[in-house]
């Protein structure tokens, strides 16, 4: 596990890399989705302190791979590099993953971004990447991809979110054909 003093050390060296141009902070996201990889797995003692690093820096992607960047995180949050290096491969993988922690995170930011909010964020980027209302609902009414590593406590999640998804597009798609005026 983390101690409490690395954890404050790693959050206060992480919150300003997850700061987006526009200056809102994705570090909200990177707890969310850690929530739920934790539900979704209880690693061993001896594996706890890579799974929550794991769940910290997972939203960085390729950064940590960078020698200066990782060279830079050695020395303002005291982890090793070979820590960081095993990071960067677990980060690598999670398209693919291949052990239960890459999984359980892995599944955590498909659920996350399955549900209802996830349809809200594509709703509100839609209009900025030149979509519209139409064309993210139905682009959310066919995707209900089950990746085959998902753990069966995710795929009950993920079948839940999914129908909330699904649920409030058919909300949207009644609004929009007048249907609801009764």
């Amino acid at each position: 596990m983390i101690d409490e003093a690395l954890r404050k050390r790693l959050v206060a060296f992480l919150q300003p890399l997850y700061q987006d141009l526009d200056g809102v902070s994705r570090f909200e996201e990177i707890e969310r989705v850690a929530a739920i990889a934790r539900r979704l797995y209880t690693p061993a003692s001896n594996d706890a302190r890579a799974f929550e690093l794991l769940l910290l820096f997972h939203g960085l992607g390729k950064w940590i791979e960078k020698i200066g960047n990782r060279s830079r995180a050695v020395l303002v949050t005291g982890l090793s590099d070979d820590e960081l290096r095993a990071l960067a491969g677990s980060i690598r993988r999670l398209d693919a993953p291949s052990s239960d922690a890459e999984r359980a995170l892995a599944a955590a930011i498909v659920i996350d971004s399955a549900g209802v909010r996830g349809l809200a964020e594509r709703l509100s980027r839609a209009r900025r990447e030149g979509s519209s209302v139409m064309d993210v609902v139905r682009d959310a009414l066919a995707d209900a991809i089950v990746p085959e590593w998902m753990p069966e406590a995710g795929r009950k999640w993920l079948a839940a979110r999914y129908e909330a998804r699904r649920e409030m597009c058919r909300g949207i798609l009644r609004e929009m054909a007048s249907e609801d005026l009764g």
